[in-house]
């Protein structure tokens, strides 16, 4: 890709021996070690259960839920294998981003949702000619480990609400809050921290050990349901433009534009967390790759009924959790997402697992999801002005939805609609505050 320039990122260095580094990424794992571990990432991945969430809340179609679904692996699996391989070549998985999902439902209930696929094709051609022609860079420049740390950080929380509903049992099931889904909760939980504690295999399989362990106790209390399975054909293919002909709406155009960026600043924010947690350098040019790479899958996604993908926050908790870094191991899971794509009576299976046990297995990973982001968002900057960067994102992107509903008449629909989203609000206003409280008053002070 000519234009990409191969700059390592200023400062990065300095922050890297503040987080202790685990794993190799480049690490060649035996074949069936490899095989297991990558099924593992695959498992432990929102791709299949975001778009069933979706599907679930916003009242699809049987047909439309599969091809979301099959939609979604697809992207998933293509854009993780090309990443893990001449990319970013990090340890990322992709998966929908959550920063589309609330965005996803409201525009197919309110249908135009071949409108917010337009936007999202139209947001992701340009996020990929500003990655090929470099000019990316300069947006990573405001992404100080203040910053990165606080879009990781309201990521970890805003995945905190759907992994305790989850974990409950999921809501609307006959199960919902009982102490049968509580009990395959706290079991999965308690397996992932066991095997966390004792190291070793039990450590680097720890997740892939929990879900078996919670999918048998779910067999014995007769919650596993195979029914699905039957219903689900042996092959498909996701379809073109399953939700009509596109069409064009300013205002959601706009709107998935923003979106897309705050989940390009999510992606880079991910990209540099895992950078740190693995020790590798991360270059301008690897960035650039990178976000070009998840701007081709998200178009890929929208031509067939999917949203947008990114770099998925609990593959940096799985990562941690089970001190397994290879690029080579994520790109065996996407590999498997690409299989599950056009096998969806596979795929069914994994979505048999009860939602307790997702839940249980989720919670270790997105608590560590948070961590890693407070850590980052923490560091001392040597100013008390300069210290405030990071606590006025997370205080906007936790405060400003909750009251979003009471002002929103009063503003323009555009702004209305990003101030209910935690990740969107938190993203601007700790850029703006990094801009105004850093990066002006050092400008101005070397003048």
């Amino acid at each position: 890709m000519a234009g990409l320039m191969d700059v390592p990122l200023q400062g990065h260095h300095d922050h890297v021996s503040q987080i202790s580094t685990m794993g190799d990424v480049e690490e060649i794992i035996p074949a069936k070690r490899r095989v297991a571990l990558g099924l593992q990432q695959a498992l432990i991945s929102n791709a299949w259960l975001d778009p069933i969430f979706i599907a679930a809340v916003a009242g699809f179609s049987a047909s439309l839920a599969t091809n979301l679904v099959t939609a979604t692996f697809l992207a998933a699996g293509v854009v993780t294998v090309v990443q893990s391989t001449k990319l970013v070549r990090l340890p990322v998985v992709q998966g929908p981003s959550s920063a589309f999902s609330p965005l996803a439902i409201g525009y197919y209930k309110a249908g135009t949702i071949s409108a917010a696929s337009l936007g999202l094709i139209i947001g992701a051609m340009l996020v990929f000619l500003a990655a090929v022609g470099g000019q990316l860079a300069r947006l990573r420049r405001l992404l100080s480990p203040a910053v990165s740390g606080t879009i990781i950080t309201l990521v970890g929380i805003a995945l905190a609400g759907f992994t305790f509903q989850e974990f409950f049992g999921g809501p609307g099931m006959p199960t919902y809050g009982t102490g049968s889904s509580l009990l395959l909760a706290c079991v999965t939980t308690s397996a992932v921290l066991t095997c966390s504690a004792l190291g070793g295999n039990l450590r680097m399989f720890g997740f892939l050990i929990a879900l078996v362990i919670g999918d048998a106790l779910a067999l014995t209390l007769g919650l596993l349901d195979f029914s699905s399975v039957g219903d689900a054909p042996w092959i498909a293919f996701p379809k073109l433009l399953p939700y009509g002909a596109l069409q064009f709406d300013a205002g959601i155009t706009i709107t998935m534009c923003i979106v897309f960026l705050v989940a390009v600043v999510e992606a880079m924010g991910m990209y540099e967390a895992t950078a740190r947690l693995t020790g590798v350098e991360l270059t301008d040019r690897r960035v650039n790759m990178g976000i070009a790479g998840e701007a081709g899958g998200s178009m890929l996604a929208a031509l067939i009924g999917g949203f947008g993908t990114t770099a998925y926050a609990q593959n940096l908790g799985v990562v941690k959790m089970t001190g397994v870094a290879s690029r080579h191991v994520v790109r065996v899971a996407g590999i498997i997402f690409i299989v599950l794509a056009f096998l969806p009576k596979v795929a069914a299976v994994l979505v048999a697992t009860p939602a307790s046990v997702v839940g249980g297995l989720f919670l270790p990973a997105a608590a560590t999801v948070i961590m890693t982001g407070i850590q980052l968002a923490s560091q001392e900057r040597g100013s008390a002005v300069k210290n405030l960067v990071a606590p006025l994102g997370l205080m906007a992107g936790l405060g400003i939805p909750a009251l979003a509903s009471s002002f929103a008449d009063s503003l323009p629909a555009i702004v209305a609609e990003m101030a209910g989203h935690s990740i969107v609000v938190g993203a601007v206003v700790v850029m703006l505050a990094e801009i105004i409280l850093v990066r002006l008053p050092d400008r101005l002070a070397t003048r």
